[in-house]
C-alpha cells in the first residue's frame, strides 16, 4: 500500500473510529444514568473481565490470518476454516466458567444469570465478530473491518436507549437486551464479510505451528488488553462500590479519547507486516511517524479531558459529580496509553509478539502494585496517578523494544 492509499484508508478508518467513539460515549452516558455508580462499577468490572477473556477463544487466529494474508490474500479463507470452530469451542468452555470467576469481582451486584449472559456475549458472540473483522482487514478492507466492530456497539447503544426509556427495567433485563443487540450485530457482520470474502464453513483442524504461533499471539493480546481493563476490573475490590463506579466511568472516557490512534494503527498494520517481511526505508519512516502521532494525539486528548472535566456530571448525571475532580488525574495517562498501544502494535507486526507480552506483562504487575498503593493513599485519585505511572513505564519499555527490533531487522 503506497502513501496515498494508506492515507485514504487511515482517514476512512479514523472516520469509523470517530463514529465508534461517539457511540461509546453515548452508551456510557446512557448506561451510567441507567445503572447508577454503585451498580455500574460492578457491571463494568464483570464486563471488562469478559472482554479480556474474550481474546482467548480465537487463540490468535486473527493475527495468523493477518500475517499470512500479507503475502497471500487467499490465505484468509483457509485460516478462517479453523478459526471459527476453535472460537466456538473455546468460547463455550470459557462462558461456562465465567459466572463463577466474575461473581466475586462484581461484588454481588449482578445475578448469576446476568453474569452468564455477559459471558456468552463477550466469549462467544464478540470473538466471532472480531475474527470476521480480521478477515476483512487481512484482504485490505480495514475500514469495513472496523465497521463490523462498530455496528454491534451501535445496536447495543440503541438497546440501552430503550432500557432507559422504559423505567423499572432490571439489571438482568438490561443485559439481555445487550445480548440480543450483539447477536444481531454478528449476523450483520457475517453478511457483510461474505459479500467480500468466500468463507469456508468446512471446519479443519489447526496445525501444530498454527496453534503454537496463535497461542503466542493470544497470550500477547490478553496481556495487552489487561492494562486497559485491569483498573476497571479491580476497582470494586480496591474502592467502595460508589467510588468504583465513578472511577470506572472516568477511565472509560480516557479509553475512548485514545481510540482514534487505534484507527491509525489498524490502517497501518498491513503495511507494517509487509515491512517485517521486506524491510524498506519507507517502513522505518512510517514507524517513526506513528510514534510521533501517538505522542501528539495523547497530549491533545489529555488536555481535552482536563478542559472538559467540569461538564462530566452534566453528561453522566449528578450522582457522578466527583468525576469532575477525578478527570484531571485520569487525563495524565492519555499520552502514555497512546504510546503504549503504538509500541505494542508495531512489535506484533514486526514479528515480536512475545516482546509485547514481555513489556505489558511487566506493566500489569507494576499496575497492580501502583493501583493498590494509590487507592490506599488517596482513593480514586491515587488509583489514577498509579495508572499514569504504570502506563509511562510501559510506554518507555515498549519503545525501547521497538528500537531494538528495528535495529535487528
Amino acid at each position: 500500500m503506497t502513501g496515498r492509499p494508506l492515507a485514504l484508508s487511515s482517514l476512512r478508518t479514523i472516520a469509523i473510529m470517530a463514529t465508534r467513539i461517539a457511540v461509546q460515549g453515548l452508551t456510557l452516558i446512557l448506561v451510567t444514568r441507567l445503572l447508577g455508580p454503585t451498580l455500574y462499577g460492578g457491571y463494568i468490572a464483570a464486563a471488562s473481565l469478559a472482554v479480556v477473556m474474550g481474546l482467548i477463544p480465537n487463540l490468535g487466529s486473527g493475527y495468523i490470518l493477518m500475517k499470512r494474508a500479507a503475502s497471500n490474500p487467499e490465505a484468509a479463507g483457509d485460516v478462517w476454516s479453523y478459526g471459527w470452530p476453535l472460537t466456538i469451542g473455546l468460547g463455550f468452555l470459557l462462558s461456562i466458567a465465567f459466572p463463577l470467576i466474575a461473581r466475586p469481582i462484581a461484588g454481588g451486584v449482578l445475578s448469576i444469570t446476568a453474569l452468564a449472559i455477559i459471558g456468552a456475549v463477550e466469549l462467544l458472540i464478540s470473538p466471532l465478530t472480531l475474527l470476521l473483522s480480521f478477515v476483512l482487514q487481512a484482504v485490505g478492507r480495514v475500514p469495513t473491518g472496523q465497521l463490523l466492530l462498530t455496528l454491534p456497539l451501535f445496536l447495543r447503544m440503541c438497546a440501552a436507549t430503550a432500557c432507559l426509556l422504559f423505567s423499572g427495567i432490571t439489571a438482568t433485563g438490561f443485559v439481555i437486551t445487550q445480548a440480543v443487540a450483539a447477536a444481531a450485530g454478528l449476523m450483520a457482520a457475517l453478511g457483510i464479510t461474505s459479500s467480500f470474502v468466500a468463507l469456508s464453513w468446512k471446519a479443519r483442524r489447526p496445525s501444530r505451528e498454527e496453534l503454537t504461533s496463535g497461542s503466542g499471539y493470544a497470550a500477547m493480546h490478553v496481556v495487552a488488553a489487561n492494562p486497559t481493563e485491569f483498573d476497571k476490573i479491580v476497582s470494586p475490590v480496591l474502592l467502595d462500590e460508589h467510588s468504583a463506579g465513578i472511577y470506572s466511568a472516568t477511565s472509560r472516557i480516557m479509553n475512548a479519547v485514545v481510540m482514534p490512534m487505534v484507527g491509525v494503527l489498524l490502517a497501518a498494520q498491513p503495511r507494517l507486516f509487509r515491512h517485517a517481511a521486506d524491510p524498506t526505508e519507507g517502513g522505518r519512516k512510517l514507524i517513526a511517524t506513528l510514534g510521533g502521532l501517538a505522542a501528539i494525539w495523547g497530549l491533545i486528548g489529555g488536555v481535552a479531558m482536563y478542559g472538559l472535566s467540569p461538564v462530566i456530571p452534566l453528561m453522566l448525571g449528578n450522582q457522578y459529580s466527583q468525576a469532575a475532580k477525578l478527570m484531571p488525574f485520569v487525563a495524565l495517562a492519555a499520552p502514555f496509553v497512546s504510546l503504549r498501544l503504538a509500541a505494542g502494535t508495531i512489535l506484533v507486526a514486526l514479528g515480536h509478539p512475545l516482546q509485547r507480552l514481555q513489556f505489558e506483562l511487566a506493566g500489569v504487575v507494576a499496575l497492580g502494585s501502583l493501583l493498590t498503593i494509590g487507592s490506599r493513599m488517596a482513593g480514586p485519585k491515587g488509583m489514577a496517578v498509579g495508572l499514569s505511572l504504570a502506563e509511562f513505564a510501559m510506554a518507555c519499555y515498549g519503545w525501547l523494544l521497538v528500537r531494538r527490533a528495528l535495529r535487528n531487522l
